[in-house]
C-alpha cells in the first residue's frame, strides 16, 4: 500500500536547554483543509486495507450477536419512580425509562434514535430531582465531552411531559446536583478559550454555578471558583436532603485535593474548605444528623470510611482500611452498601450507619460490580454484575430480608459464550507481583501453545481493570485466541500506593510491568512474539506505543486506540492539563521533560527499526485525547519504517474518545480491530460459525 505523502516542517522547540524536532506539528491544527484532506486519504488506505483482511463475516456476524444482546442501567429511585437507561438490542442507544417498578417497562422518557440518522447522538446523562417530576438531562454528540443540559418536566399521570425554557452550556464531566426544592441545580461550567475551536483547544478553568429554573444561563450565580490555579476540576454532590453541597476540588498541577462545603439551608453562607489539600481523594456518600460519610484514602492507601464533621473538619473511621480496596459506597435505608476489589475481583459487603459490617452480598462468581444504586428511602439495592465469560446481569439484594435475585439477564436465550477465564501471577522486573486474566477457550491451554494472543492494559489515573464483559474478548476468545488483560502498576487496583508507583517519574514501571506480564505469557508457553498482539486506549493507547517503541521484537501487532502519543504537548489541548498528576509537564522542570521525553511514544520512533504491524485507531471529535496525538504519530511511524511496513491510520468519523458511540459503529470499529489482530497473530475466524 503506498501511504499518503506528509509534509514535515522545521519545528524545533526548546526543553530546558535540549532541543526537539516536531516535523508533523502541522498536523495539530485539524480544521485546516490541508488536514482534513490528510486524514481522509489515510482514512480510505485504512478502510482498503482493513477490508481486505480474511474472516471478516464470520468475525462480524459474532460480533454482532454479542453487542445487540439488551442491556439495562442499574434503576434509581426519585420520588416514587424508577429511572434506567435500556436498549432492546436493536437500538443503535439506549432510552430512558421510568416505572413504578425497579425493572418495569414503564414509559420512554428519552429517545436519542431519532435524532442523528447514523446513530451518533447518545444520552449523555439523565438526572432526576428528589420529587421524580424534573430532569435534567444532556443528549451527547458525535462522541464530544461537551453536555448543554435542558430540563425535562414530566406529567405525572403519563410519566412524560415536555421541555422547559432553561439550557446551559459549556459543562463537562460532572453531572447537575439538585437543590433540595428543585428549584435548580449546580453543575459545572468550562468556558472554552476558544469558542471557535472548542473540540482540540484548552479547556478554561471550571466554574461552580447554580442555575435556577425559569432564568438564563447569564443570570446564573457563581458560586465557586479559582482563576489563579486554571488545572482545577470540580466534583459536587448535594445530599438527599438537600442540606450540604459537598465538593471535592482536585488541583491536577499541585496534585492536591481538599474537601469544600456548604451550609445550603443557610442563604448567607459560602463554599468553605473543611480539608487540607493532600494527596488524598475524597468521596460523597452520604448525610446524616452525625455527620457527613465519605470514602477516602486519606491515611488509609487501600481505602476507608470515614465521618466528617461539617463544622469542625474532624474525622473519624467507620470502616477501617481492610486488605481489599473500597472502590465505592452507597448508602441504603439504615445501611451503608460497599463495593471492595480482592485482587481485581468483586466483593460486596453491607454495613449498618456506624460502620459494623451486618453481610455480604453474594455475587454469580469471578466478575466485577460496575454499577451500584441504593437509596435512603429504600430496602433495595441494585448492582450491575459481569464478567469476562457472562454477559451483564442486574442483582437485586433486599436489605430487610438479605434475599438477592436476579432481575435481568442480558444474555438470555441467547447463544452461550463458552469460553473460561483464569488469574495468573506475574514478577516484575523489580520483584513486585501482578496479577492477569488470561482469557480462553477450555480446549486452549498453554501446554499446548503458543496461541495467537492479545496483551490489553491500562495502567493509570488510579482507574481499575476488572472481569467485565466485553464482546471483543468473547469473540476472540470463541475463535481460538488468548486475551489476556494485564493488571498494572499506575491503576487502582491495589489503592493509592499502587497507583503512586505507576506515575510521575515511576511511569516506567508501567511500561516494565506490562513487558513483565508479555514475557511470562511467552515462557509459560501461552503465545510467541509472532503471535502476540498487544492493545489499549487512551492511556492504554499511550502504553502500546511505548511498548512497541521500547521491545518490538515482542509482538507481532499493535493496535493503540485514541492514544496520547505526544507526551511534552498533551497539556496544550482540551482537558490534558488534568492529566499532569499522572504524567508531570516537560516544560515544567527538566526532570519532568527527561522522563517524558524517555517514553514519549512520537518522539521514540528511529528509523533503525522494524515495528510490528501497527493500527492506529482515533475519531475526529475525540475532545478528551485529541486526534494530532494518532495523526503525529501514524505520520512519523510511516516515514520510519520500510516501504513493505504495515501502518494505517483509521478514523472513526462523527464519534468522540470512546462514549456514546452507536451499536454499529462499536461493531465496525471492533470488526477491523480483531481482523486486524486476528491476521498478524494467525487467529482464523472461521471457527466462530
Amino acid at each position: 500500500m503506498t501511504f499518503p505523502q506528509t509534509r514535515t516542517v522545521d519545528q524545533v522547540d526548546d526543553f530546558h536547554g535540549a532541543a526537539v524536532a516536531d516535523p508533523y506539528r502541522w498536523l495539530e491544527d485539524q480544521a485546516s483543509s490541508e488536514v482534513q484532506d490528510w486524514v481522509r486519504t489515510q482514512a480510505q488506505a485504512a478502510e482498503q486495507y482493513l477490508q481486505s483482511l480474511p474472516g471478516r463475516p464470520e468475525l462480524a456476524a459474532r460480533l454482532g450477536e454479542l453487542s445487540t444482546l439488551p442491556s439495562s442501567t442499574v434503576p434509581s429511585l426519585h420520588g416514587g419512580r424508577w429511572f434506567r437507561l435500556t436498549n432492546d438490542g436493536s437500538q443503535q442507544q439506549a432510552v430512558l425509562r421510568v416505572s413504578d417498578e425497579p425493572m418495569g417497562a414503564g414509559q420512554v422518557l428519552l429517545d436519542p434514535n431519532p435524532a442523528a440518522a447514523d446513530g451518533s447522538t447518545s444520552l449523555a446523562g439523565a438526572v432526576a430531582d428528589r420529587s421524580g417530576a424534573l430532569i435534567a438531562w444532556s443528549y451527547q454528540e458525535a462522541g464530544s465531552d461537551w453536555r448543554r443540559w435542558r430540563v425535562r418536566s414530566l406529567d405525572g399521570s403519563a410519566h412524560e411531559g415536555s421541555d422547559l425554557p432553561d439550557e446551559v452550556r459549556w459543562a463537562k464531566f460532572a453531572e447537575p446536583c439538585w437543590l433540595g426544592d428543585s428549584s435548580g441545580f449546580v453543575y459545572t461550567m468550562f468556558p472554552p478559550t476558544d469558542p471557535d475551536d472548542i473540540y482540540s483547544s484548552a479547556a478554561g478553568a471550571p466554574q461552580l454555578m447554580l442555575h435556577r429554573l425559569g432564568t438564563a444561563q447569564e443570570q446564573d450565580e457563581l458560586l465557586y471558583s479559582l482563576p489563579e490555579q486554571p488545572t482545577t476540576s470540580f466534583w459536587p454532590w448535594i445530599d438527599d436532603e438537600g442540606h450540604w453541597l459537598v465538593m471535592e476540588v482536585d488541583d491536577s498541577a499541585a496534585d492536591t485535593r481538599s474537601v469544600w462545603v456548604r451550609d445550603l439551608t443557610e442563604p448567607e453562607a459560602r463554599m468553605r474548605r473543611l480539608t487540607k489539600p493532600t494527596q488524598a481523594e475524597w468521596e460523597f456518600v452520604t448525610a446524616t444528623p452525625q455527620g457527613l460519610i465519605l470514602r477516602t484514602d486519606d491515611g488509609a492507601p487501600r481505602g476507608r470510611l470515614v465521618l466528617l464533621d461539617p463544622d469542625s473538619g474532624q474525622v473519624s473511621t467507620l470502616v477501617a482500611e481492610r486488605d481489599d480496596l473500597l472502590l465505592t459506597a452507597r448508602a441504603g435505608t439504615n445501611a451503608l452498601v460497599l463495593s471492595w476489589l480482592a485482587d481485581a475481583r468483586s466483593v460486596v459487603t453491607v454495613h449498618g450507619l456506624d460502620g459494623a459490617q451486618t453481610g455480604v452480598i453474594e455475587l454469580p462468581g469471578l466478575g466485577s460490580v460496575s454499577e451500584l444504586a441504593a437509596s435512603t428511602r429504600s430496602d433495595l439495592v441494585h448492582l450491575a454484575f459481569s464478567s469476562y465469560e457472562a454477559a451483564p446481569k442486574i442483582l437485586e439484594h433486599d436489605l430487610s430480608t438479605g434475599s438477592t435475585s436476579v432481575v435481568f439477564d442480558a444474555a438470555a436465550g441467547a447463544k452461550p459464550v463458552q469460553i473460561v477465564t483464569d488469574q495468573i501471577w506475574v514478577t516484575s522486573p523489580d520483584g513486585t507481583k501482578l496479577p492477569a486474566f488470561v482469557v480462553h477457550r477450555a480446549d486452549v491451554t498453554a501446554d499446548i501453545g503458543p496461541h495467537p494472543c492479545t496483551l490489553y492494559g491500562y495502567g493509570g489515573f488510579n482507574v481499575s481493570l476488572t472481569p467485565a464483559f466485553s464482546p471483543a474478548i468473547a469473540t476472540f476468545a470463541e475463535a481460538g485466541g488468548v486475551w489476556v488483560v494485564a493488571i498494572l502498576r499506575g491503576g487502582g487496583e491495589y489503592g493509592a500506593d499502587w497507583h503512586d508507583a505507576g506515575r510521575l517519574a515511576d511511569k516506567q514501571n508501567v511500561f516494565d510491568d506490562a513487558i513483565a506480564t508479555a514475557e511470562h505469557l511467552i515462557a509459560t508457553g501461552w503465545t510467541a512474539p509472532d503471535r502476540l498482539a498487544v492493545n489499549g486506549g487512551s492511556n492504554g493507547g499511550l502504553l502500546v506505543g511505548a511498548l512497541m517503541t521500547q521491545r518490538p521484537e515482542l509482538f507481532a501487532a499493535a493496535a493503540p486506540q485514541v492514544g496520547v502519543m505526544d507526551m511534552l504537548r498533551y497539556e496544550r489541548f482540551t482537558i490534558g492539563w488534568a492529566w499532569a498528576v499522572d504524567y508531570g509537564i516537560a516544560s515544567r522542570s527538566r526532570a519532568e521533560f527527561q522522563t517524558l521525553y524517555a517514553y514519549s511514544p512520537y518522539h521514540r520512533l528511529r528509523p533503525d527499526v522494524r515495528y510490528p504491524p501497527t493500527l492506529v485507531m482515533t475519531a475526529d471529535h475525540d475532545d478528551r485525547v485529541v486526534p494530532a496525538h494518532s495523526f503525529k504519530f501514524a505520520a512519523r511511524l510511516q516515514a520510519v519504517s520500510p516501504p513493505d511496513a504495515v501502518a494505517y491510520l483509521r478514523v472513526q468519523y462523527s464519534a468522540g474518545h470512546g462514549q456514546g458511540k452507536s451499536r454499529s459503529t462499536l461493531i465496525a470499529e471492533r470488526t477491523d480491530l480483531l481482523a486486524f489482530i486476528g491476521h498478524h497473530t494467525g487467529l482464523a475466524f472461521d471457527r466462530l460459525v
